[in-house]
């Protein structure tokens, strides 16, 4: 394990509630953990929602595994968490985070019978910080051939974009990234964007106004390309990891009175633009 692995601090196991007709798929971002969706899993599950939160490909292993993935991967990890849910729940929300958001909207375009709402936290089609990216496509053919110290990027002060110390300090993800990863976000942005005007499902996005990692412009994009977003929340003392942030407290109850206008229901099926709910 590399020095910047610290999935030993917290429990990273994906996991499966169950609750009511209503499931919540839950998608962390990149380098991260299921246990970055943990807290609004546990208080979706008391409110009554099926609760399934996925462990993408190459995460909460090793970082060497995170560089062996291409996106395919990642998205092939939601696809399953979806399919797990539907077994338990007659509907299903996506709700995900940075890289997260990105594979819950191509879901959503791709399984637009399936997926009824979405839940959009700290979306990453734009970064803060060019220079992995950069790096990342100079170095893109030589990357498989280079010392280990050349192909993975530190993160800032070694840890997430977390406001909290305190949780900046438990935190279990990467803390550092492979830039062949980023590679591979780069490329899923480049899928996903032009896909934004054909998704309708009713969205809600929320984003931290300290974001260093996806800064407050990628909000100001979706409220340009996303003809179903229904409402933003900015949150003013939050980082990039809004889910375990100071105000993660916030963001739980802005999704669950999201769902609850909608009429998603934990325990009831419903009608809204049409769709079961």
């Amino acid at each position: 394990m590399r020095e910047g692995d610290k999935t030993q601090l917290a429990s990273t196991e994906p996991f499966l509630w169950r609750g009511g007709n209503v499931g919540c798929l839950l998608v962390h971002g990149f380098t991260g953990t299921p246990f970055d969706m943990r807290f609004l899993g546990e208080r979706l599950h008391a409110s009554g929602y099926t609760v399934h939160a996925v462990q993408l490909a190459g995460h909460a292993t090793r970082v060497e595994e995170l560089e062996a993935c291409q996106w395919h991967d990642w998205y092939r990890s939601v696809e399953e968490g979806v399919d797990t849910l539907a077994q338990h729940c007659q509907t299903q929300v996506a709700i995900g985070q940075s890289l997260g958001s990105l594979l819950a909207l191509r879901l959503a375009y791709l399984r637009s019978q399936t997926v009824a709402a979405l839940v959009l936290l700290s979306s990453a089609f734009i970064l803060a910080n060019p220079w992995p990216a950069r790096l990342s496509g100079l170095f893109r053919v030589a990357l498989p051939f280079l010392p280990s110290r050349f192909r993975y990027v530190r993160k800032s002060n070694g840890g997430s974009d977390i406001a909290d110390p305190e949780a900046r300090r438990v935190n279990p993800g990467y803390a550092e990234m492979p830039l062949r990863g980023v590679i591979e976000l780069l490329r899923l942005q480049r899928e996903v964007r032009p896909l934004l005007t054909q998704i309708m499902q009713p969205a809600l996005a929320i984003h931290g106004r300290q974001d260093h990692t996806a800064p407050l412009e990628n909000l100001a994009l979706l409220q340009q390309t996303l003809p179903s977003l229904r409402a933003t929340v900015v949150l003013p003392e939050s980082y990039h990891v809004v889910s375990v942030d100071v105000e993660k407290q916030r963001i739980a109850e802005e999704i669950l009175g999201f769902l609850g206008a909608l009429g998603a229901g934990s325990k009831t099926d419903r009608q809204v633009d049409g769709r079961r709910l």
